[in-house]
């Protein structure tokens, strides 16, 4: 038994709360990862977010059967201008306060970047820049034993957190429960690197198995050495051979079907369906 997620915002079409639950819930799908400010940026100010707003979505969702299981806050928590990230990690923790009512177990996001823009720099791997990196998380996940609330963190390529051993490390340096990581394979692998992307996961399993709460189960292709995110089964992701391992080791964690949208959704969770 898998335990699908779906991204809100790779619903389109959506302008009112009560359509992305029906939405959701006409995929059989139970469960989704919220974006207030993808889905409905108009609210997801840190001053605007309150605990009626999280009580209203809950029970919207949860009307349709459908689960907050990841509240999003996306953003560059490494943004190099101090007022910007102040600014950034109070919403977060704000984010993390209200979790509660929305009935999110967890406050989601990427590490980002040196860069404003979140580019690619290579000043990201230098380790001052993970120094800076765990003294942010560190905050973060204080306020998060607070509220009872875990802190998902997301590696990429591009970012300090680049690899299963910087994870690790995060991990030992961060040494709390209400740590957790979001494993997204596609997102630490190269061209070079794709044919060994089950070894890879199995490699993270086995080193920090215990503190992975969500999956993320992103398709691609390589076009010019180039990783490129398809919806799943369009691609080369080998899929069948991670969740095997992800139901061994984590069975009903969280699954979120990433760059996967709309008719996208229906197909992934029909090829998924006979998955054991």
């Amino acid at each position: 038994m898998l335990n699908l997620a779906v991204r809100g915002h790779d619903v389109s079409g959506i302008s009112k709360p009560e359509q992305l639950a029906e939405a959701i819930a006409s995929k059989n799908i139970g469960n989704v990862q919220f974006a207030l400010s993808a889905s409905f940026p108009e609210w997801s100010a840190a001053d605007k977010i309150n605990p009626g707003m999280g009580t209203f979505f809950k029970q919207t969702f949860e009307a349709k059967h459908i689960q907050i299981a990841l509240l999003s806050c996306y953003s560059n928590l490494i943004h190099p201008d101090a007022a910007t990230r102040e600014d950034i990690l109070k919403k977060f923790e704000q984010y993390l306060f209200h979790a509660r009512y929305f009935g999110a177990s967890m406050v989601a996001s990427e590490t980002g970047s040196v860069l404003a823009e979140l580019g690619y720099s290579e000043a990201n791997f230098n380790d001052d820049v993970f120094d800076d990196l765990i003294e942010v998380v560190q905050r973060l996940v204080s306020v998060g034993e607070q509220h009872q609330t875990m802190v998902g963190i997301e590696a990429g390529l591009n970012h300090p957190l680049y690899s299963n051993h910087r994870i690790a490390e995060l991990i030992e340096r961060v040494p709390s429960p209400y740590l957790g990581i979001i494993y997204d394979p596609t997102n630490l692998i190269t061209a070079e690197t794709a044919a060994e992307q089950v070894s890879i996961v199995k490699e993270a399993f086995e080193m920090f198995g215990d503190k992975i709460v969500c999956l993320h189960l992103k398709d691609y292709q390589v076009e010019k050495n180039v990783i490129v995110p398809v919806p799943l089964g369009e691609g080369q992701i080998a899929y069948k051979e991670i969740l095997s391992i992800l139901q061994e080791k984590k069975p009903l964690c969280y699954i979120v079907l990433e760059e996967t949208k709309d008719a996208g959704i229906e197909r992934a969770v029909a090829l998924l369906e006979d998955f054991h």
